[in-house]
Parts: C-alpha cells; sequence; structure tokens
C-alpha cells in the first residue's frame, strides 16, 4: 500500500469520527432523501426478511437498523472503531440485539468469501482513489454469494449544483467531508469494464436533493412544498445518487 493511500485512509478515518459523534436517528429518517435510499436498496434487495445482508462501511447504522427491523440478518463492517461503537450503540438504543460487527479495512476485510445476500454501502467509494475503488468493488464482490448482489451508492459527479458548491466549499477550506472524488453513472460502468466485471445497471436519481445546494432554489423548494419522496425516488442523468449494482453469478 503507496503512502497515499495510507494518508488518504487516516483522513477518512478521522473525518468520519468526527462525522458520527453528530449522527441522529429520528433526524436522519425525518430527510426524505433517507427514506428514497432505503426504498432503491431494497428494489435491488427484493424481500430482506431471512438475508444475509453487509453494509461495508457502516457510517451510522440507520439504514442497517432498517434492514433488520424487516427480518434481515445483517451485519456492518468499519476501519473505524469509534464508528463501529456508534453503530452498535444505535441498534442497542432501538431495542435490537446488536448485528455482527467486523472492524476491518473495507479494501481487505477477511471475509469468508461467498456470504452474504446483498452487500452494500451509500457514501464510501468516493472517499477513495481510484485504485481503492477498483479493490473496493472487487472486494464486495468477492463477499457476495453467487444469486447475491452488490449496491454502491454514490454521489453523483453529473449532480453540478451539488459538485460546484462542493468545490467551493473546498476552495474556501469549509469542505467538512474530507477527500471526495463522486462518480458518475457512467463512470462506475467504465470502472468495472476495467476490473472486467459486467455491471447489471447504473443510472442515478433524486435531482431535486442537488438543488439544496443553490440557497435560492432550496427556498422555492422548501415553500413550494416541492420536495417530495416521489420527487427524491425519480431517476435523472443529473440526480444527487449515483447506483452500481452488480449480480453475481
Amino acid at each position: 500500500m503507496s503512502n497515499s493511500d495510507s494518508y488518504q485512509k487516516g483522513n477518512t478515518v478521522a473525518t468520519w469520527d468526527n462525522v458520527g459523534a453528530r449522527y441522529n436517528r429520528d433526524m436522519y429518517w425525518k430527510g426524505l432523501e433517507n427514506i428514497a435510499n432505503l426504498k432503491e436498496l431494497l428494489f435491488h434487495i427484493g424481500d430482506p426478511s431471512g438475508k444475509r445482508i453487509i453494509e461495508v462501511g457502516s457510517g451510522s447504522g440507520f439504514t442497517s437498523i432498517a434492514l433488520a427491523e424487516r427480518g434481515a440478518n445483517v451485519a456492518i463492517l468499519d476501519i473505524s472503531p469509534v464508528s463501529l461503537r456508534h453503530a452498535v450503540a444505535q441498534f442497542e438504543a432501538c431495542g435490537m440485539p446488536p448485528p455482527e460487527q467486523y472492524e476491518a479495512d473495507a479494501l481487505e476485510s477477511g471475509l469468508p468469501s461467498d456470504t452474504y445476500d446483498c452487500v452494500w454501502n451509500g457514501g464510501v467509494i468516493e472517499h477513495f482513489f481510484d485504485g481503492g475503488k477498483k479493490r473496493l468493488i472487487k472486494e464486495m464482490l468477492r463477499i457476495a454469494k453467487p444469486g447475491g448482489n452488490v449496491v454502491i451508492m454514490v454521489p453523483n459527479a453529473w449532480c453540478w449544483q451539488f459538485q460546484v458548491m462542493q468545490a467551493w466549499q473546498k476552495l474556501r477550506g469549509t469542505w467538512a467531508f474530507g477527500f471526495e472524488d463522486d462518480m458518475s453513472p457512467r463512470r462506475l460502468a467504465a470502472m468495472c469494464g476495467e476490473i472486467g466485471v459486467t455491471p447489471a445497471e447504473t443510472y442515478a436519481f433524486n435531482a431535486i436533493l442537488g438543488w439544496r445546494w443553490v440557497p435560492v432554489i432550496k427556498k422555492i423548494v422548501k415553500y413550494g412544498r416541492l420536495e417530495t419522496l416521489e420527487r427524491h425516488c425519480r431517476r435523472s442523468w443529473m440526480g444527487w445518487v449515483s447506483v452500481l449494482v452488480i449480480n453475481k453469478r
């Protein structure tokens, strides 16, 4: 592993430990974008009851809790022990038994191959350079069962409103989320081709979320009551979320 890979990993852990301290489950589920993400994930999982599902880079763990509440046998993995503790505590706060949990590097988890019906994450792959992105895709695919799938959600590089605001915040030094290299659906598909993986689907959704980053439009969206779950779920090339789905044969 190169020095740049090591620095990036350390930077990511420190950043998300700070972010994790602010997780609030009630506020999280008030966000229609989070409900839309869950709905999209369930579309690819199907009925989660009885399925083994692992979130690689667990963050808050809120979506994994929602899957467990629907009968899934969930596991969570994170390189940060602080983030992992936060997520497990959220399970306990909801009256749920603790999930399978792994403090491990997502790029080399050490988990057995062909283990999970669905291997997924949201907002993880963009925090790696291209080499790390490719390793993450291959590692997630390795631990998925034949007949299972990998689902990756990432901010869309074609959501121009978000990209402009992110660039401005990075320039000013106010960006709070560390290294971030967002990916369009086309780039996700191209990267799969580079590592010999055939994606089942790549697309983007949730264009309405991108407009939150434009103050004037944000007010129009809010006061015009334009922010609905249907709009958050709508597919669009400039949607805020890019999705990669790989079915393992």
